[in-house]
């Protein structure tokens, strides 16, 4: 009797311990997947929109390829600009006032934060991947 408890006991844990070793297809498609912006959604081509609405930059941060453009739009009734705080100095836009839209082509895989120069407290960012 006692002998069969143990097999009873041994064979399922040896399964679940070895279930662990087998390919998980969903573990494999998510370790092919590229990288995720700030907003959950991968990497963007072409162009990528930040709306500078209430004193914030949404999404805060983007993620997008190399080659694509990012452009701002101010929707805030105050008056905003975009200035580059990297290493890499992309351009100063001028003042924005409502309605108006700013845009960088980013060639450059690289980190590139950025503030609005005069409300210096709203910040944002672009990552670049090749």
């Amino acid at each position: 009797m006692q002998r069969s408890f143990r097999s009873a006991l041994v064979v399922p844990v040896a399964v679940l311990a070895l279930g662990g070793c087998g390919k998980d297809s969903k573990g494999d498609k998510e370790a092919n997947k590229a990288p995720a912006s700030a907003n959950g959604s991968v990497p963007l081509s072409g162009e990528a929109p930040v709306d500078i609405v209430n004193y914030e930059f949404k999404p805060q941060k983007v993620t997008v390829k190399a080659g694509s453009k990012v452009t701002w739009t101010n929707t805030d009734t105050a008056i905003h600009d975009i200035k580059d705080t990297s290493p890499l100095a992309t351009p100063q836009s001028k003042d924005l006032s409502k309605g108006h839209i700013f845009s960088i082509t980013y060639g450059q895989p690289g980190s590139y934060s950025y503030i609005c120069g005069i409300h210096q407290y709203m910040m944002g960012s672009v990552e670049v991947v090749p």
